[in-house]
């Protein structure tokens, strides 16, 4: 297998990623497929299709997220030579999920994943994509540190990068499979934490972020509370759509910018129409005051009115 790696540590480059899933397996992890739904329209027909008998468990279950379950990955046992696994490595989109190996039992990978579902930040909590390989990827390669505390009772994980090469994510690094299984309850959630090393290191993915995090919010809200969408545009449109235009404004933070979407979202393409709505005067000052115009939007979010 080495002769196939090109790098070496806890992350790695591999060509063929279906040598150290036989190895995994060999040295007694079961393997898991996680499969993002939203990477492309046809994912999930392709898994039921390829995969008619196995056991399918949706992971925003028995989570803060269980509303959106549409948009959960799904985690289903396989083997090195699955059939989905010839979709995957041929025809998939990027961000279609990962590759799990693992000796604990289901329920604490499941308990350990679903806790990592929602990460702390100085504001609000918000989604880790961690089943995007291109987030784990860039967080593992340039944080190492961080790649026991996330993949927790999962020993070893295969995913695409986002150069779109096949990556290889070990645990406990040279030392793969040698100690024994530690069963450890999972951690009260939120316990992840994105800090000021995790937002320089995403800047340049931030409006993308942002992006999913405001429309997973959204769809929520509207499985749990019946929030109006829009009726003729996909939301994640919309969603993109208006975070470009806080941006362009001077909007920075994640607060700021999901209040501008639904700000949007409530008073249509016009907002902010500071002539109209008096109490967005933030919104004229260059360079725009983002905790002023915070508030600003909170209030007239509050109240629904323009003048408030």
């Amino acid at each position: 297998m080495n002769d196939r790696i090109h790098d070496c540590g806890s992350n790695r480059r591999v060509e063929d990623f279906r040598f150290p899933l036989q190895e995994a397996r060999d040295r007694g992890c079961a393997l898991w497929l996680m499969l993002d739904p939203l990477c492309h329209e046809q994912a999930l027909a392709q898994l039921f299709t390829d995969e008619p008998d196995a056991e399918k468990t949706l992971l925003f279950l028995e989570t803060p997220l269980a509303a959106v379950t549409e948009a959960s990955p799904w985690l289903v046992p396989m083997g090195p030579e699955s059939p989905i696994l010839r979709w995957i490595d041929g025809d998939a989109p990027p961000a279609w999920g990962m590759i799990l190996a693992s000796d604990a039992p289901l329920p604490e990978i499941l308990g350990h994943l679903r806790s990592l579902l929602l990460a702390k930040t100085d504001g609000r909590d918000v989604i880790f994509r961690f089943w995007d390989g291109r987030v784990l990827t860039r967080i593992c390669r340039s944080m190492p540190k961080e790649i026991p505390v996330i993949l927790g009772p999962v020993r070893r994980i295969l995913t695409l990068s986002e150069e779109n090469e096949w990556v290889c994510i070990d645990r406990d690094e040279d030392a793969f499979m040698k100690a024994p299984h530690q069963p450890k309850p999972a951690m009260p959630r939120p316990w992840y934490r994105f800090t000021e090393d995790h937002e320089r290191l995403f800047h340049d993915k931030r409006p993308g972020i942002i992006v999913s995090n405001v429309t997973e919010t959204l769809l929520r809200e509207k499985m749990e509370h019946g929030l109006a969408l829009p009726r003729n545009e996909r939301l994640s449109v919309f969603v993109a759509r208006h975070v470009d235009r806080g941006l362009a404004l001077g909007l920075w933070r994640m607060e700021s910018l999901e209040l501008f979407v639904r700000c949007s979202l409530r008073h249509g393409e016009a907002f902010p129409d500071v002539r109209a709505m008096p109490a967005l005067a933030p919104f004229a000052r260059h360079p725009i005051d983002e905790n002023s115009a915070i508030a600003a939007m909170r209030r007239i979010l509050n109240t629904g009115g323009p003048h408030a």
